[in-house]
Order: structure tokens, then sequence, then C-alpha cells
């Protein structure tokens, strides 16, 4: 294969980005003259679209662009470094094909984000000269972080094979390359938080601390519900991308190959999404801490219902996720022995998707609402969220436990304390779920401050301790356990791979939808309790219209990620027609 030289490969990165910042600037130069003059608001407007369903598209695409590139680098250069110390080339290949999706996608988040830095000064002038004088020294510093990851990126993609003698340096250089990515993470979302939860200004908006401004309410948990959401997203894309190559691949060793690939993506994103409930639960906690209301009016005003949609949205990822595993037994020997426990898992998930998707309120007529109340005598109880906790991590435990069943499929434990090693988990799986669900029930009978400070933390820490518990226990049982059988990687049906394209676009627009949400929260304001949006988007849009708009994010989306697939397996044709002809 001919390798690009590192010098090449950096020039070439830089040259992309400089090119794309002038285009960028230059559009804003002439734009901004083609365009009408701001209104005495501080405000244009985008022709057609409007400008907030301009940006809205725009800063949407570039997130999910954006969170690629910061979320598959962290598993990469774990890859690469187990590969280093273990020195498995398999390792090694797909740490290799992870860092060639993410160093392609750069190009394509750059042009997103040129755009979005070229539409946000244009339209919003006004807001964006409040940023500026609040935050301006952050967005210095992350053009400069921005210029840095991208040289960074380059070299650790260029340099691959002329460092395999150096594995140890090129690490180092893949966690320079993380390290990078973090704080271009802080850095935005500093300013996601200063809009949402405003701090160190007075009320007029004048700069009193700088510091202040940054470190707001939401800095923090928003930071740690990105990072965690990044990774699930970009394992997610990973295995999309390992399923299209196992869909299209011409021989068994590439099907084993991408087979692998695929589950190994996908348990990296579910794993990884294991942590998320309990961090956006810190994140609710911390916007209820700066203001009640804007709590509320995200759990139970105006969008109460998509809580509703999203319950479908990761019900259906839960059962994806499941699907795939009760197939993948076909290919452990052994595995057979485990499919009479998969109607009862079935039946779980189930039943905790039927809670999660319930309501509190339905739309009713008069004469019903006369009848019956605002809310059903019955359904209505599965509506609050003492009901909805408890669904979620009951069905994150039985997901668990489809993953252990397939990792123990096709061994048998050795140790001479097996029977009682079973007798635990089986306790440990009982107990919690009724400790779990016991708490549900006792939480119908407190205030709703008790509930949320102290029921619900415990209910998520008994299930983390439950999952560490059984991953600890699974892994002392079968050490040195007797294989059945090698996994047939490869002998799997295509509807496997079309369940992890499914994962993936679901979270996809998951994640277009609560952006949605996250903004809306903040209502009428630019920046909540400080600037207000007085152009005539000042006002929420109705759910079906942001289905709309997120639904259109999300096919515009994929259509660049299949570009991207297919560049890359152009680009492997004709590398491999080269090597071929100098052979």
């Amino acid at each position: 294969m001919a390798e690009v030289s590192v010098t090449k490969g950096l020039i070439k990165g830089v040259v992309k980005l400089t090119v794309l910042l002038t285009v960028g600037f230059v559009c804003l130069f002439l734009f901004g003259k083609i365009l009408s003059a701001p209104t005495e608001d501080g405000y244009r407007f985008f022709p057609m679209l409007g400008s907030r369903v301009w940006v809205w598209i725009i800063a949407q695409l570039h997130l999910n662009f954006a969170a690629f590139v910061l979320g598959v680098p962290i598993f990469a250069v774990s890859m690469e470094f187990l590969s280093w110390r273990r020195t498995d080339d398999r390792l090694d290949r797909i740490a290799y094909d992870f860092t060639k999706l993410f160093t392609l996608a750069y190009t394509l988040t750059a042009i997103a984000g040129t755009v979005l830095m070229v539409s946000l000064p244009l339209l919003y002038p006004k807001f964006m000269g409040h940023l500026m004088d609040i935050l301006g020294p952050t967005w210095w510093l992350y053009i400069v972080v921005m210029y840095g990851e991208v040289l960074v990126c380059y070299y650790y993609f260029y340099s691959w094979h002329q460092m395999k003698d150096k594995k140890g340096v090129h690490v180092a250089i893949g966690v320079l390359l993380n390290f990078m990515g973090l704080t271009m993470l802080l850095i935005t979302s500093s300013w996601v938080g200063y809009m949402t939860t405003p701090g160190g200004v007075s009320e007029t908006g004048a700069l009193i601390n700088r510091w202040a401004a940054i470190k707001t309410y939401m800095w923090i948990p928003l930071s740690l519900h990105r990072l965690v959401a990044n990774v699930v997203f970009g394992a997610g894309i990973a295995a999309a991308y390992a399923a299209y190559r196992f869909i299209t691949s011409e021989t068994d060793e590439d099907r084993a190959y991408y087979d692998w690939m695929g589950y190994t993506s996908a348990m990296i994103s579910i794993g990884f999404s294991l942590i998320l409930p309990g961090i956006g639960y810190l994140l609710g906690v911390e916007i209820y801490a700066y203001n009640e209301q804007m709590g509320i009016q995200l759990m139970g005003g105006f969008f109460a219902w998509l809580w509703v949609m999203q319950a479908i949205l990761i019900g259906a990822i839960l059962m994806f996720v499941n699907y795939y595993l009760w197939i993948s037994l076909n290919k452990m020997p052994g595995g057979e022995r485990y499919f009479k426990y998969v109607k009862f898992l079935f039946i779980i998930m189930l039943l905790g998707y039927t809670v999660w998707l319930t309501p509190h309120s339905v739309a009713l007529s008069l004469e019903e609402a006369r009848r019956i109340g605002a809310y059903h005598p019955i359904l209505g109880n599965l509506g609050v969220m003492a009901a909805k906790n408890t669904a979620v991590v009951i069905s994150y435990l039985a997901t668990f436990l489809s993953f252990a069943i397939f990792k123990m499929s096709n061994k048998e434990p050795v140790v001479p304390w097996a029977k009682a090693g079973n007798a635990i988990r089986i306790i440990l799986v009982l107990g919690s779920s009724v400790a779990m669900l016991g708490i549900g029930v006792y939480s119908y009978m407190v205030t709703s401050a008790v509930r949320v400070k102290v029921l619900s933390p415990i209910q998520f820490g008994i299930f983390f301790v439950t999952i560490i518990a059984l991953f600890i226990l699974d892994n002392m049982m079968y050490k040195n356990a007797k294989i059945i059988g090698e996994p047939r990687w490869g002998k799997m049906p295509e509807r496997s791979q079309y369940a992890l394209i499914g994962i993936t676009v679901t979270f996809t627009w998951l994640m277009a939808m609560m952006g949605y949400m996250r903004s809306g929260g903040r209502q009428y304001w630019h920046v909540y309790g400080i600037m207000k949006d007085t152009s005539p988007d000042a006002y929420l849009p109705t759910h079906g219209y942001a289905a709309i708009v997120c639904s259109t994010v999300t096919v515009l989306f994929f259509l660049f990620i299949g570009l991207l697939f297919w560049s890359i397996m152009k680009l492997e044709k004709a590398q491999a027609a080269k090597g071929g002809a100098k052979a």
C-alpha cells in the first residue's frame, strides 16, 4: 500500500483548514454585503429557511461530526495501546481503521464548523458581540487548539506505519490528540453553559468575573455528559461502518474481521451508554439548582412529551442491542444452551419499554376528562419519574445480562466454587431487582425532594454496584475457563448488521432531539435571564416541527457519512491497485 509521507500529510491538513477558514471569512465579508443591514435589535435574516432553522441545522450537523471526531480517538488510542502491550495485530488494525475514519471526518467537521462560524456573527451580530465580550479569550484559545489538533491528528494518522517500531511514542501522540479534543469540548461546553445557566455577569450582562462566566452550574456535568455521549456516538458510527463493510465484503476473511469490529464497537457504545442516565440525572439536578422554573419546564412542562419520545428511542436502541446479542449466540459454540433465557429477557425488556413510554397524562376529550380526571387512574401512575427510573435500571440490567450471557456462552468455568458463584450471581440479580423495584414503589410515598435527592441516587447506585459486582464475579469465575470453541466470526446473518445500523441512526436522531430540548429550555432568551431573543423566532417551535428539523439533520448527516464510507473504500481500492502495480 502506498503511504503518504508525514510531512505531506501535515501540509495537507494545514492547507485544508487554512483554505476552509479563509473561504469562511471571505464568505462572511461577501454575505455581509449582500444581506440586509442588521435590524435595530441586532438581527439579520436568512432567506427562505429563516435564521433559526439555518443555524439549527448547521449547528447540529457540526455537533454530530464533532462528537464523532472527539469520541472515536479515545478508543482508537486505547486499542492501539492494547495492541502494543499484547502485540495483537488485529487490535492494531481496528485502531488504524478507527483513525482513518476520524481523520477523514475532520474535513466534514471543519466544513460544517466554518459555515457555522460564518453564519452566527452574520445573523446574530449583537448576540455574538455579547459572547465575545464575556468569553472572548476562550474563542481565540479554541482556534489555537483547533489548529493544533489538526496538526496532531494528521501527524498521528500519517506516521502510523512509519512509527510501527516506536509504538510508545505514537500512543503518546494519540493521548495528546485526545487531550486537545477534551480541551475543545470543555471550551464549547462553557459557551453553552453560560447561555443556559449564566454566571459572572451583572443583571444587565456586564462582565464581573470571567472565570465565573466559564465555570457555570452546567459546565462540568454538561462536559461529562457530552464526553460520554461522544464515545457512545463515535463507537456507534464505527459499528455502522463495520456493518456496512460486512454487508459489502466479498471474502470470509473480511466478513470475520468486520463482524469482530462491529461487535467491539457496539459493545464500547452500549458499555459507555450505561452511565449516561446517571450523568444526565446529574445535569438535570444542576439545572434545577440554578433555576427550578427551567427544570420544571424541561421535565414537566412544554417538553414533557419529548421524554416519552426519548423513551421510545432509547428503548428501541436497547432492543436493537439485545437483538444483536441474542443473534450472536448462534456463532458461539455452546451458545444454544442459553436460548431458553432469551424469552425471559425479552419479556423484561418489553415490560420496561412499556412502562418507559407510558405518558403521565394523555390527550382527553372534555367528557373523558370529567369521567377519569386529568390522569388515568392506573396508567397515570406509570408516567411519573418513580416508574421511569425503575424501568430504566431494570432494562439496562437485563441488557447487561444479555452481554454477560454472550461472553460466557462458549466457556465452562473450572473453578471449584462455580456452583456457589452461580448462586451468588442469581442472588445479586434477584436481590438488586427487588431492591430497585422496592425503591420505585416507595418513591410514590415520599415528597419529590426526597425522591430526587435521596431515592433516585440510591436506585442508580444499586444498579452500578450490581453490574460492577457481576463483572468482577464473572471475570473471577471464568478465568482460565474451558473454551468449548472459538467464536465463528463472520457467521452472522445480514439482519444482525442492520441492527447495528439501527442503533446508530436512532441515537443520532435522539441527539438532535435532545439538543432541541436543551436549547429550548432557555425559552425566549439567548442568555437565560440576561439577554432576550427579540427576533421573530423568539418562540418554541412545536414538537412536530422540531421532529421534521431533527429528521432532516439526521438524513443529511447520514448522507455525508455514506459519502465518507464510500471515500474510504475508494481510497483503499486505489491504494491496493497502486500497490499491485508496483509489485
